[in-house]
């Protein structure tokens, strides 16, 4: 079957990368275990090896999901005493500890790049 030409051509498209912002001092808790920490994830005390992220700040992987840490951040917090694994079954030992997503900015919070929708409040 052919084709005319101009049904080949490619479309232009702008892609908008999602963003969401987050509190990095707010209260976490781990989806499995349910351990939870009052001033937020420990791990974002540190500076991330993993995608140079500074402390205090969210990681900034370019894929995105980033409303979760680097691995290597959350081995260095292990390594530093701020968090112990998981006890639930998991296959890295890490808490599943996602921070929560705001669909609007407020002063407090900062810009994160994610594909994850806006998390319910219950």
């Amino acid at each position: 079957m052919a084709y005319a030409a101009s049904s080949t051509r490619p479309r232009s498209v702008t892609f908008r990368k999602p963003t969401r912002w987050i509190c990095t001092s707010e209260p976490v808790q781990c989806h499995r275990c349910g351990m939870e920490w009052e001033h937020g994830d420990p791990a974002l005390t540190l500076p991330c090896a993993g995608c140079g992220a500074d402390a205090g700040e969210p990681c900034q992987r370019r894929s995105g999901g980033n409303e979760t840490v680097c691995i290597k951040r959350d081995r260095a917090a292990e390594a530093a005493g701020l968090l112990r694994p998981c006890e639930r079954l998991t296959w890295d030992g890490r808490h599943t500890k996602p921070l929560r997503l705001s669909g609007v900015p407020l002063p407090h919070m900062l810009p994160v790049l994610t594909g994850a929708p806006v998390s319910r409040v219950l």
